[in-house]
């Protein structure tokens, strides 16, 4: 199925994370090679996307495997996608064994990467705010439908009403769209790769800080204050914190459908109660885990 130019002598499936994509990690002479990520035909356009901008990225400076090649198959009603392989750890085993100091420098690094990916932008103008406040509404006809209400969630509600212009002032870039420990490879303490492009998305840059309670946080504070302040170089906008909480408010009723997809929902609704209790809606100002860390700092 491959060129011939890429050689490996035996694959192994690689089934980590929740993705639906079939993984597979190339092996020659008993060393990883290559990582082979196949799709259903019917994805061949946004395989052929993603491998383009990783080639972007990969111009730019950032720290992604190299695409190497990209091939639409359709007497097997697939497509592929072959990178380079990135060898290493991800952040969620890596970064509790870091001292703290370390845990915050490599948070800078992965937001002084952020930034780097947010330098690409689309080919055509997107009327980002409209689609992403649509499908806000779309979460939060579902979340109802559940029947199963989240903490202070008329409230949140009120708070995303009063915000939402905020989104009409937004640059449209490329957004990672997952970007977080489980996707960050670290060898020998020190961030090395960015991986998982394939859920790539368009829209504000700001918005991918959301993850930051949703995921990072649980893994490390200290790492995610590192990589706010990483990706501003220190000086952190005045409107970054009410954007980051407007963000934050549109993603709880995702989080609730979601994560009943993968949790019991007694562990789902605690999480969005612990973020709700944790974020400045009213004051608009920083979380509690970047305000409290900071200051330790």
């Amino acid at each position: 199925m491959l060129e011939e130019n890429y050689t490996f002598d035996h694959a192994r499936v690689l089934d980590k994370g929740y993705s639906d994509t079939m993984k597979y990690t190339l092996y020659h002479n008993n060393r990883p090679v290559y990582l082979l990520r196949i799709y259903p035909l019917n994805e061949s356009i946004r395989c052929t996307l993603e491998h383009r901008y990783l080639h972007e990225h990969y111009r730019n400076g950032v720290q992604c495997q190299q695409p190497l090649t990209m091939q639409i198959l359709p007497e097997l009603n697939c497509c592929y996608l072959l990178l380079d392989y990135l060898s290493g750890e991800d952040g969620e085993n890596v970064l509790p064994h870091l001292p703290v100091d370390e845990q915050y420098q490599q948070g800078r690094a992965a937001g002084q990467q952020l930034h780097i990916i947010h330098q690409v932008i689309p080919d055509e103008p997107i009327d980002w705010a409209k689609r992403r406040y649509n499908k806000y509404i779309q979460k939060k006809q579902q979340a109802r439908q559940l029947d199963l209400p989240f903490y202070r969630q008329t409230e949140l509600e009120q708070y995303i009403e009063q915000n939402v212009d905020l989104l009409c002032n937004d640059r449209v870039v490329f957004q990672h769209d997952d970007f977080h420990p489980a996707n960050l490879i670290f060898e020998n303490g020190q961030l090395s790769g960015i991986i998982d492009f394939s859920r790539f998305d368009w829209g504000d840059a700001w918005e991918e800080f959301f993850k930051l309670p949703k995921y990072t946080c649980e893994v490390s504070t200290t790492f995610a204050c590192g990589q706010v302040d990483g990706y501003f170089q220190d000086t952190i906008p005045d409107a970054f914190w009410p954007h980051y909480n407007l963000y934050v408010a549109l993603n709880q009723h995702a989080t609730l459908i979601g994560g009943l997809q993968h949790h019991a929902p007694s562990y789902v609704l605690d999480k969005i109660r612990h973020t709700i209790k944790t974020h400045d809606f009213a004051g608009q100002g920083p979380p509690a885990w970047y305000a409290k860390t900071g200051a330790q700092r």
